[in-house]
């Protein structure tokens, strides 16, 4: 078997060469016996940015490799996000007015930087992409607004959109976008006051203009710290880690207001003041996950017509370290965490019916200083 490497790094190129061993190639006369990896998980880890390839449905991580070191620990990864299509990787940095853009080889997950990256943004941001559901923007909630950009569906290219920053007032940070493309929301960065801001988008240009009565009080006191958007687009989630809390807020697909979900907001069940941290909706929208940034995770099943939050039979679930970083694959089977304190990656598998986390037989996988996790599925 030939397998060519493009970089410079010996070892990288003996990851791909492992992995390819690991999933399989050709057999003597050419006849394909194991599909090569689908997907690529990719990790914010302190050599960079590192990549592990792996199959539905067992979610076995093949060997990591690093995809590139733009990033290092003196400016740490804040978030990824991929396009629609995974031919593109985006990512911006704690430390960096920036977004770095990446094309991404189907084949073997290697990352090549976009022409033009790193791409500016104004002020200072939070450092959560949003990007639109064909993949045509991409935004991210600063200081001064929503930064939007369109995304060159050939090149990756970002090109800053005219208008932008778009702004209610608000100084901004996460931000989520809706299913339909039609909305944004953003939560403030105001420590005296919680509220969302939410935008109309043009689905010509991208442009953002606030809604009437944006931006709207979510009326908890304490920080808000994750907002996640129910694939369906009918509920917005919002953790409060001081209140030990999830709030709840149903959406109007017409207008994009929001209202609070009755029994709303939620207990995580926890009294320990750190949870719920980072909130994380399965693709099916059946089963929401909070992480407390110790060794547990919270699991409650999503009434299809009310939103409202039910515990799930077990939770909380038990980790095998503390983490606050999740990732879930499209499928909706499996999810990964980062154990940044014992340098690991684990996984488990969703059960289907139930929304049980059941923890991979195969031990967690080496991978220095993790921390952040996104799963990108293969255009090919």
């Amino acid at each position: 078997m030939d397998v060519r490497c493009s970089w410079a790094s010996a070892k990288a190129c003996l990851a791909i060469l492992c992995a390819f061993v690991l999933f399989g190639c050709s057999s003597g006369n050419g006849t394909p016996t194991t599909p090569p990896p689908s997907q690529f998980l990719y990790a914010a880890t302190g050599n960079g940015i590192t990549a592990f390839p792996f199959n539905s449905p067992t979610g076995a991580l093949g060997p990591g490799f690093q995809a590139t070191s733009v990033f290092t620990t003196g400016d740490p990864l804040a978030n990824m996000v991929p396009d629609p299509t995974g031919k593109f990787l985006f990512a911006c940095g704690l430390g960096n007015s920036s977004i770095e853009g990446f094309s991404i080889n189907a084949t073997t997950g290697v990352l090549t930087s976009i022409s033009g990256s790193p791409f500016p943004i104004q002020g200072f941001g939070g450092c959560t992409l949003s990007i639109e559901p064909t993949g045509k923007f991409l935004y991210i909630g600063t200081s001064t607004g929503v930064s939007a950009f369109t995304v060159n569906p050939s090149t990756g290219v970002l090109s800053s959109i005219a208008g932008s920053p778009f702004s209610d007032g608000s100084v901004l940070r996460e931000s989520a976008i809706s299913p339909s493309g039609k909305f944004l929301y953003a939560l403030s960065n105001n420590t005296t006051s919680n509220t969302i801001s939410v935008f109309s988008v043009n689905s010509s240009t991208g442009a953002l203009a606030p809604i009437a009565g944006s931006p709207f009080p979510l009326g908890i006191i304490g920080t808000a710290y994750s907002v996640v958007m129910h694939p369906s687009g009918k509920f917005l989630y919002v953790s409060f880690p001081q209140s030990e809390e999830i709030t709840a807020w149903s959406i109007n697909a017409s207008t994009g207001a929001i209202a609070a979900v009755p029994g709303s907001p939620f207990s995580s069940g926890v009294d320990s003041g750190d949870a719920p941290n980072s909130l994380f909706v399965t693709p099916s929208g059946g089963f929401l996950y909070a992480l407390s940034g110790g060794a547990t995770v919270f699991g409650f099943s999503v009434g299809a017509d009310s939103g409202g939050l039910s515990a799930i039979a077990g939770s909380p679930f038990t980790l095998s370290s503390t983490t606050d970083y999740f990732a879930i694959d499209p499928s909706g089977q499996l999810l990964y965490a980062a154990y940044e304190n014992a340098n690991t990656v684990g996984g488990f598998n969703i059960a289907a019916s139930t929304g049980t986390l059941i923890a991979f037989s195969a031990p967690p996988v080496p991978a220095t200083g993790v921390t952040l996790l996104t799963v990108v599925k293969s255009s090919r």
